[in-house]
C-alpha cells in the first residue's frame, strides 16, 4: 500500500495525532522533503498559529495525494518518534539492525509465516494503527504484498471489512497477472 493510501485510511484523527508528535523543525524537514513551502502567513505569530497553518498544508497535499510528503511524513513519524517498533519487529525477526535501520530486504530473506507472527507479536505491545502503519510501509518499500493481504492490518487503519476484502482481492489478483507474465 503507497504512503499516500496508508494516509487517507488513517484518517484526520490519527494524523492529528501523527503531526501532533512532530517539532517545529521536524514539520519543515516533513514539509521540505514533500517539495511544499514551510511559509506561514505573516500573522502566524505564535507556535500554536504556525502549527495550525503547516496542520492545513498538510492536510491539503494529503487529499491532494502528494506521494513524497506522506511518505516523509510516515518515516519521519517513526524514526524520530516510534523506532521501538522497528526494533522490536528486526528483533523479533532476528535481523541484524542497528537501532532499527537495516540494508537486509528481510521481507525476502523470512518466511512470510514469520512476518505474520511479527504482526501478532507487536500487536500485543502497540496501538494496531502504529503497526498497521509501518508493516504497511515497510511492506511497499520492500515490495512485498504480505502486509497488503493481512486483514487485521487493513482494518487496524481504518478500513472495514468489505473494502479490506476487496483490497486484499485486488493485490492476490495482481499477483495472479504478475505470475502468469512471468510463466510466459
Amino acid at each position: 500500500m503507497k504512503p499516500i493510501e496508508i494516509c487517507h485510511h488513517l484518517g484526520t484523527e490519527n494524523l492529528d495525532a501523527y503531526f501532533g508528535e512532530f517539532s517545529g523543525k521536524e514539520i519543515r524537514a516533513v514539509l521540505k522533503a514533500g517539495g511544499t513551502s514551510v511559509n506561514v502567513p505573516a500573522t502566524a505569530y505564535t507556535q500554536a498559529a504556525r502549527r495550525k497553518a503547516w496542520r492545513r498544508r498538510f492536510e491539503n497535499e494529503i487529499q491532494g495525494s502528494n506521494e513524497q510528503l506522506a511518505l516523509a511524513l510516515l518515516l519521519e513519524w517513526l524514526m524520530r518518534h516510534h523506532r521501538s517498533l522497528l526494533v522490536d519487529y528486526l528483533d523479533f525477526l532476528g535481523v541484524e539492525h542497528t537501532e532499527g535501520e537495516t540494508d537486509e530486504d528481510f521481507c525476502q530473506t523470512r518466511e512470510e509465516s514469520k512476518l505474520r507472527e511479527g504482526i501478532t507479536h507487536l500487536m500485543e505491545k502497540y496501538p494496531a494503527h502504529h503497526v498497521a502503519t509501518y508493516l504497511l510501509l515497510v511492506g511497499q518499500l520492500q515490495e512485498t504484498t504480505v502486509f497488503d493481504r493481512s486483514p487485521e492490518l487493513l482494518k487496524a487503519i481504518g478500513m472495514d471489512d468489505a473494502a479490506a476484502a476487496e483490497h486484499i482481492a485486488a493485490v492476490e489478483a495482481r499477483m495472479a497477472k504478475a505470475e502468469a507474465k512471468a510463466a510466459s
